[in-house]
């Protein structure tokens, strides 16, 4: 499954997306105010006509251990 890093130019933006993908899929947010969301979502938010910006492409491997670095090191 490809996952994609993308990030939101405006609050409102990043609020309308948040709600319609998180009742659709898992998606997770990151320290640094990006996301990380299957290929699907890409497909959701361009059907929606919702900006975001696209940072790249990411693997399993990627998402898993960007989640275990962020329990070792807590905010």
């Amino acid at each position: 499954m490809k996952f994609a890093k993308i990030r939101f130019a405006s609050d409102d933006a990043c609020a309308k997306a948040l709600k319609g993908l998180a009742t659709r899929m898992k998606i997770t947010v990151l320290a640094d105010e990006s996301f990380i969301v299957p290929e699907a979502g890409i497909t959701w938010l361009k059907a929606e006509d919702l900006p975001f910006q696209f940072l790249e492409w990411v693997s399993q491997d990627y998402v898993v251990q960007t989640l275990r670095d962020n329990l070792a090191h807590p905010v």
